[in-house]
C-alpha cells in the first residue's frame, strides 16, 4: 500500500506551480532549451479569442439572444473572417438547426483552430521515454545529468505541468535522431478535472506511433497546446514577448533572444527586444564585479564608475574579509550598540558552492536625464527606455531568468527601502537596470517548486549579503562621496542620550539582581561595585550633555563631524564593555558559580572603564581642543592595556617596540588616544576573523614607536588590505563589516584628527610583508 492521489490534484499541482501564462510559455522555452536546441519556434494561432467565444456562448444560453445574432457577433469577432477557415466555420453554423449544435460547432473550432505550439530542434524523445519520463512528474532525470555536470535550466521535472496553465488539450509530437516513427502523446486535462474521486492512475494515458519520418536524421519536439484558456491576440502576445518574456532571455545581449526564439502571431513574427547598448553607455554611473574561488579562498573583484562625477572605486576583497561580510548577525533582546548582535558564522562550504558569478549594474540619476542618441530625442523618452528595463538586478543562471529577482514586486537587495529611507532617492529600483550571472548549480541553489525563487539557504544568503554590500556599501557609498563630499553626516554619528540611560538602567538593574541573589558576605562588594557604575555613568552622563557646547563652538563643518563620531563611537564601546562585564557576573550566578574572583574582575574591568571615560574626558573638556605635551609611549601602553581582555578572549598576542629615546609630541591627548584605539580595535576585529577563516592561525598585533623617523606603525598579521584599496579605506562608511556591526567611520574620523596635527595616517608601503599582494600596517607620520 502506498499514497494514492485523486487525478484532480495534477491540476491543482500546475495551477500552485505556474502563476501565469508567461512563467508557463518561459517554462516550455526551457524545456526546449535543456533538450539542446539551438532554435526555438513559437507559433500562436489565433482566430477567434477566448472571451469573445465565451461571450458568445453566454449570450445564447443566458441571454437568450438568437442563432443569427450571436453568429453576427462572432463574425464580427474572427481575427480574419476572410480565411477558408474562418468562411467554413461560418458556413457551418449557418446549418446548425438548434442551440446545442451550434454550441458544439462553435466549441470545436475555438479548441481546434485556436491553439499554441513550441517547436524545437533537441534531442527529442522515445516511446519508452513518454512513457517513463514525461508521464512521471518530478523524475530525477534532469537532475541527475546536472550531478554530472551538465547544465540544465530544470532539475524538478515539473516543467511539463505549465502545458495545463495555458490550454486543455496538449499533444506532443516528438523524435529521436535515427528512429523510424514520430512519437504522439494526446492529454485531454478536462479528464482530470472531473467532480468525481477518480484516481489519477485509473485515467489511462497511452503514448503511440505516428507517422513515419522522411528523414531518419530528423529529431525534435512539437508541442501543441489547444482549447486555450486565455486570450491571444496579436496585441497580448506582442506585450507578452517585449515585457516579461522579454526579460527572461538574457537582455543584455543583443539580439538574444531573438536567435534562440522564432516567434509569429498568426504567421507574423514578433520580435523580442534587447537592451539597447546606447542606453547602457548613457548610465550615469556603472558596477562591474566577479566573484570566484581561487585554490578553495574566495575572492571578489571589480570597479565602480560613477560617470557623471569622474569618480572611480576599486572592489577587492577575499577570505576572511568576505566571511566576516557574510556571517549573520542576529539581534539580540534589549541589547544596543556592538552588544546587540551575535554572530554566526557562514560555514565554507557555503562560500565554495557559490562557486563563480558576475554583477552588471547601470544606475540612472532621473534629475540628470537628457536625449541619448540614436535612442530618444529627450528626456522623456529616456526615461521611459529605462523604465521599460528597470526594477533592480535580474538574477540569471546560464543566461536564462531566475524568477522573481528584478521584478516590480521584488526588491531582493532592499534597495526601494535604503532609497527611499535617505534623501534623494539614490539607487532606488526605478533607477536601476542590473542583471546577475550565476554559473552555481541546482544543487547549491535550488529553484522553488512555483518558480518564485530560490530556496533559502547559506549559499544563497551568502550572494545576497555579498551584493547588498556592493549596492549600498560600494556603490551608494560613492555617489554619495561624491555628490557631497563635505555634507555633515553627523547624524549618523550623533549620540543617542537616551541609549545611554537605557543602557545604564540594564547595567544597574543586573546590578540589583546580582545583589539579591549573592550571600551576605557579597553583598557589600556588590553594592560596592554599583556606587562605582553610579559613577562611571554619571560621569559618562555629564560628558554627554558637554557635547552640545563643542559642537556649537566648532568652526567648520568637518571638526563637528568629528567629534560627534568620535565621542560616539567611544561611548558604545565603553556600555559595550561594561554590558559584557555585568553579564559575566550574572550568568556566573546564574550557573551557581560566583565566586569572589568573578566579582573582582568585576571591579577590575570598571576600573579600565574608568580609564577609559577619563580618555573620552579628554575629547570633551574644552571647548577648544588644546595641545599638550603628550608621551607616546605611555598612551601606547595605556590603549592596549584597555584591550587586554579582547585579547585574551581572542587570543591574539600584542607586543610593543619602544622608541630608543624618549617620544614626546606636542597633541591633543584625547585625539591621540582615538586614533590609537581605532587602529588597535580595527585590527584586533581582523585578527579575529582570520582566526576562524585560517587553521592553526596564531594572530599578532605590534605597535612599534620611532622617536627619529617621528612614526608610530600598528601592525597586524590578518587579512590585511589591497594596494588598490589603500586609500579608499579612509573614505567614510566603507566597511566589510556585517550590517550592525560597522559604520565605517573609524579609519576616517583617525585620518581627519591626524590632519588636524598636520600629520598623516596612512599604510605602510611594504607590500607583501605578511601577505602575498596586501598591506598589514598602519602608520601615523608625525614627521
Amino acid at each position: 500500500m502506498s499514497f494514492k492521489f485523486a487525478a484532480r490534484t495534477i491540476l491543482e499541482l500546475g495551477k500552485e506551480l505556474i502563476s501565469s501564462d508567461e512563467v508557463a510559455l518561459y517554462e516550455l522555452i526551457k524545456n526546449a532549451v535543456d533538450a539542446g536546441s539551438p532554435r526555438i519556434e513559437i507559433a500562436v494561432h489565433n482566430l477567434l479569442g477566448g472571451s469573445r467565444y465565451r461571450e458568445a456562448v453566454e449570450r445564447l444560453t443566458e441571454e437568450g439572444q438568437s442563432r443569427s445574432e450571436v453568429l453576427k457577433f462572432v463574425r464580427a469577432g474572427l481575427v480574419d473572417s476572410d480565411r477558408p477557415v474562418s468562411e467554413e466555420l461560418l458556413a457551418s453554423l449557418k446549418k446548425c438547426s438548434g442551440n446545442r449544435s451550434f454550441l458544439q460547432t462553435l466549441r470545436s473550432f475555438h479548441d481546434d483552430v485556436n491553439y499554441i505550439e513550441i517547436r524545437d530542434t533537441g534531442h527529442g524523445m522515445s516511446l519508452d521515454e513518454l512513457k517513463d519520463v514525461f508521464l512521471r512528474i518530478g523524475t530525477y532525470s534532469r537532475r541527475n545529468e546536472n550531478l554530472k555536470g551538465a547544465q540544465h535550466l530544470g532539475d524538478k521535472g515539473i516543467g511539463r505541468l505549465s502545458a495545463m496553465r495555458l490550454g486543455d488539450r496538449l499533444r506532443v509530437t516528438t523524435t529521436k535522431r535515427g528512429e523510424q516513427y514520430w512519437n504522439l502523446l494526446d492529454i485531454d486535462w478536462a479528464l482530470f478535472a472531473g467532480d468525481e474521486d477518480v484516481d489519477a492512475d485509473s485515467i489511462s494515458l497511452e503514448p503511440e506511433l505516428g507517422d513515419e519520418k522522411i528523414d531518419r536524421d530528423k529529431q525534435g519536439t512539437v508541442v501543441r497546446i489547444s482549447a486555450l484558456r486565455g486570450d491571444w491576440d496579436k496585441e497580448r502576445f506582442t506585450d507578452m514577448l517585449q515585457g516579461k518574456v522579454a526579460r527572461m532571455v538574457d537582455p543584455f545581449i543583443r539580439g538574444n533572444a531573438n536567435r534562440l526564439i522564432v516567434a509569429r502571431h498568426n504567421g507574423t513574427r514578433v520580435q523580442v527586444p534587447s537592451i539597447r547598448a546606447t542606453l547602457l553607455r548613457a548610465a550615469h554611473a556603472v558596477c562591474h564585479v566577479e566573484f570566484r574561488m581561487e585554490d578553495d579562498t574566495p575572492v571578489i573583484e571589480g570597479e565602480i564608475n560613477y560617470r557623471l562625477r569622474h569618480r572611480k572605486r576599486r572592489i577587492d576583497a577575499q577570505g576572511p574579509e568576505l566571511y566576516s561580510l557574510t556571517q549573520e548577525a542576529v539581534k539580540r533582546r534589549a541589547k544596543r550598540g556592538h552588544a546587540a548582535f551575535r554572530l554566526i558564522p557562514i560555514r565554507p562550504a557555503a562560500l565554495k558552492r557559490l562557486d563563480h558569478f558576475k554583477c552588471d549594474i547601470y544606475w540612472f540619476n532621473r534629475n540628470a536625464l537628457v536625449g541619448v542618441e540614436g535612442l530618444s530625442e529627450g528626456r522623456d523618452e529616456t526615461r521611459k527606455q529605462i523604465s521599460y528595463w528597470s526594477g533592480g538586478p535580474m538574477l540569471y543562471r546560464y543566461g536564462y531568468r531566475i524568477l522573481p529577482y528584478g521584478d516590480l514586486d521584488d526588491d531582493w537587495l532592499g534597495l526601494d527601502e535604503a532609497a527611499f529611507g535617505a534623501s534623494g532617492f539614490k539607487l532606488n529600483r526605478q533607477q536601476v537596470i542590473g542583471r546577475v550571472r550565476i554559473d552555481t548549480p541546482h544543487s547549491a541553489l535550488s529553484e522553488k517548486t512555483d518558480r518564485e525563487g530560490l530556496i533559502d539557504s547559506d549559499t544563497f544568503n551568502a550572494l545576497q549579503k555579498i551584493l547588498i554590500w556592493i549596492v549600498h556599501t560600494e556603490m551608494r557609498g560613492l555617489i554619495n562621496l561624491a555628490d557631497k563630499l563635505e555634507q555633515d553626516k553627523g547624524r549618523e554619528a550623533d549620540l543617542d542620550t537616551q541609549t545611554v540611560a537605557k543602557m545604564r538602567a540594564r547595567v544597574e538593574a543586573a546590578l540589583q539582581r546580582l545583589c539579591e541573589q549573592v550571600g551576605d558576605s557579597s553583598a557589600a562588594e556588590i553594592k560596592s561595585l554599583s556606587r562605582s557604575v553610579e559613577s562611571l555613568a554619571k560621569h559618562s552622563q555629564d560628558l554627554v550633555e558637554r557635547i552640545d557646547g563643542v559642537i556649537k563652538e566648532a568652526d567648520q563643518e568637518r571638526e563637528k563631524y568629528v567629534y560627534l563620531a568620535g565621542i560616539g563611537l567611544m561611548t558604545e564601546f565603553i556600555f559595550h564593555e561594561l554590558e559584557r562585564a555585568v553579564s559575566h557576573a550574572m550568568e556566573a550566578v546564574s550557573g551557581r558559580t560566583l565566586r569572589q574572583s568573578t566579582i573582582e574582575s568585576l571591579r577590575e574591568q570598571l576600573k579600565t572603564l574608568h580609564k577609559r571615560i577619563a580618555a573620552f574626558d579628554e575629547l570633551t573638556t574644552e571647548k577648544r581642543q588644546r595641545k599638550s605635551t603628550v608621551d607616546l609611549a605611555e598612551v601606547v601602553d595605556l590603549t592596549l592595556e584597555n584591550h587586554i581582555r579582547k585579547f585574551e578572549r581572542h587570543g591574539i598576542v600584542a607586543s610593543v617596540e619602544p622608541p630608543d629615546r624618549s617620544f614626546k609630541v606636542k597633541a591633543v591627548r584625547g585625539m591621540v588616544i582615538q586614533i590609537l584605539e581605532n587602529l588597535i580595535v580595527n585590527a584586533a576585529y581582523w585578527l579575529k576573523e582570520q582566526r576562524q577563516f585560517e587553521t592553526d592561525f596564531r594572530p599578532t598585533l605590534k605597535v612599534s614607536l620611532d622617536a627619529d623617523a617621528k612614526t608610530v606603525t600598528v601592525e597586524d598579521n590578518g587579512p590585511g588590505v589591497i594596494v588598490d584599496r589603500r586609500e579608499h579605506i579612509f573614505q567614510p562608511f566603507i566597511s566589510l563589516k556585517p550590517s550592525g556591526l560597522g559604520r565605517g567611520l573609524g579609519l576616517y574620523i583617525s585620518r581627519e584628527m591626524a590632519e588636524y596635527h598636520g600629520w598623516k595616517l596612512r599604510m605602510t608601503e611594504d607590500v607583501g610583508r605578511v601577505r602575498d599582494g596586501r598591506l598589514n600596517a598602519f602608520v601615523l607620520d608625525m614627521g
